[in-house]
């Protein structure tokens, strides 16, 4: 097991609280999950590439389709420092009404 693992999270620009949007085992992983929800939310990202803060922290900016800003985060969390959260789930399988 990992003693660590990437949040992906939003952050935007008004007072809104951030939200984490996933959590990955590897800094490749989170980027892929990222994108993957910068893509579903219809963000356009503001500049090329993920600007490294520190050895654990990376960000990129976005913009929502509102042209609100936005930076999504990945950041590197010790597994016993990571706080209880929810995300929410969906059935990733849809049964058919019959």
């Amino acid at each position: 097991m990992a003693g660590s693992v990437f949040l992906i999270y939003e952050a935007f620009g008004d007072r809104t609280e951030p939200q984490v949007v996933g959590v990955a085992s590897a800094a490749e992983r989170a980027e892929e999950l990222a994108a993957v929800h910068t893509q579903a939310e219809q963000y356009q990202w503001r500049q090329e590439g993920w600007t490294d803060w520190d050895s654990v922290r990376r960000t990129r900016p976005a913009v929502t389709g509102f042209g609100d800003p936005v930076e999504v985060w990945i950041v590197e969390v010790p597994l016993d420092e990571v706080r209880p959260f929810i995300l929410e789930t969906e059935a990733l399988v849809y049964e058919d009404d019959e």
